[in-house]
């Protein structure tokens, strides 16, 4: 639009989006008041977001082409559970690797010989619900989850019955929320980590914490630095390491995190530090493939070389 329309057609312009964003307003209030009827608070509505999504999950993952026919869904959910609700189990957890293994080959063939699918879906269920467990303790939100409406969240899922939220707006509940408990546990984790006498807190708020000092060159923004790392969310868990095939990684400082950029120039060949990177200095409030928006994250770095640069003549 240009600048010339009259005052009064603006005028009129703005009374029309006002009443149409007013129109999407009450429509959307209409759908949180619908959804919210569903639960006495938001631990319930979290609770079942988080076991639909999951039960869509194990869905779409045990009826893939390469798991099809492999697996019982029904003995699954029954696993699943059975394990959250802490009813009596037909399988003991310390039975659990021994009968998947029995059951499946090193190329995803199954043997029923010895162990019935029914077995093996009902061990796969627990490891299902041991890992949503641990994922919840790992965020210490383990005692905010209403198991009643996770374990309805999680049936309907895994039948594809959404009853009380759509699968779309039941994801992205979910990623709101962990995002904001990221962000929350990411700034208590790392205000508690500047008291540490060995912790260096730098302007930008990346904290660099020296194991071992090196000796050899200091790389700037230009070099390349050929390094062994391992990655890891506050929760202590892995999510990338160099180390276990013992290739280190190698790459020019302008093509990584800010907080790499940084905390690699306070090192020198031969040194070992922990970064302690803010999620402003890593992925941001978008994140990148396993990392979640507003991840803080926890790297251990060798750095082995450092290969100056050199312009082109």
């Amino acid at each position: 639009m240009t600048r010339i329309f009259l005052s009064i057609l603006l005028f009129g312009l703005l009374s029309a989006c006002n009443d149409e964003n007013s129109q999407n307003i009450q429509e959307q209030n209409q759908d949180t008041l619908k959804e919210l009827s569903h639960f006495n608070n938001d631990d319930e509505k979290v609770s079942y977001c988080i076991g639909l999504d999951n039960g869509n999950a194990i869905l779409n993952v045990y009826s893939s082409e390469q798991t099809k026919g492999k697996f019982s869904l029904v003995d699954i959910e029954a696993g699943l559970v059975d394990y959250l609700g802490d009813e009596d189990l037909k399988i003991s957890v310390h039975a659990i690797d021994s009968i998947l293994n029995l059951y499946l080959g090193d190329e995803g063939q199954v043997d029923a010989t010895h162990v019935s699918m029914q077995d093996a879906s009902y061990a796969i269920g627990l490891v299902e619900a041991q890992t949503l467990v641990g994922s919840f303790v790992g965020r210490g939100i383990d005692q905010q989850m209403e198991i009643p409406q996770l374990i309805e969240g999680i049936r309907d899922g895994i039948n594809n019955e959404p009853n009380k939220i759509s699968l779309l707006k039941a994801r992205q509940e979910v990623a709101a929320y962990y995002s904001e408990m990221n962000r929350i546990m990411g700034e208590s984790f790392l205000s508690n980590n500047a008291k540490k006498a060995t912790v260096q807190t730098t302007k930008s708020g990346l904290q660099f914490e020296q194991i071992m000092e090196g000796t050899g060159r200091q790389p700037n923004l230009t070099d390349t630095c050929i390094v062994h790392y391992t990655g890891r969310f506050i929760d202590g868990r892995v999510f990338e390491s160099t180390v276990p095939s013992q290739q280190p990684a190698q790459f020019t400082l302008m093509n990584v995190i800010p907080g790499w950029q940084e905390g690699l120039q306070l090192m020198k060949e031969g040194g070992s530090a922990r970064l302690y990177i803010p999620y402003q200095l890593a992925y941001g409030e978008k994140g990148s493939g396993p990392i979640e928006p507003f991840s803080t994250l926890v790297f251990d770095i060798e750095l082995l070389r450092v290969l100056k640069f050199k312009p082109q003549k």
